[in-house]
């Protein structure tokens, strides 16, 4: 990863991030294994779901900052700018 990139994310917080969802996502294997409701599992598995659009979402903007920054250098922006607000909508 090239410093200008590091510049638009905390990789330390998004592998925390990733790793609090390995342990939950171990947890509700175990939680399956051990025959609890289905309810339990399912509010776990929601929030896994949550943690990973919430990282989904910090990578998202990292990309499209990424992108912005190809469009300044590019001689036609506009395909960079049109991809990047794709993206933006697509994890918004």
């Amino acid at each position: 990863m090239t410093p200008e990139q590091r510049a638009y994310w905390d990789v330390d917080d998004v592998v925390r991030r990733l790793r609090r969802i390995e342990g939950q996502v171990r947890g509700v294997q175990s939680m399956i294994q051990s025959e609890q409701s289905c309810q339990k599992i399912l509010i776990q598995v929601a929030a896994i779901e949550g943690a990973l659009k919430q990282v989904a979402r910090i990578v998202s903007a990292c990309s499209i900052a990424e992108q912005v920054m190809q469009a300044q250098q590019a001689a036609d922006p506009t395909e960079a700018v049109k991809s990047a607000l794709k993206q933006l909508i697509n994890y918004a």
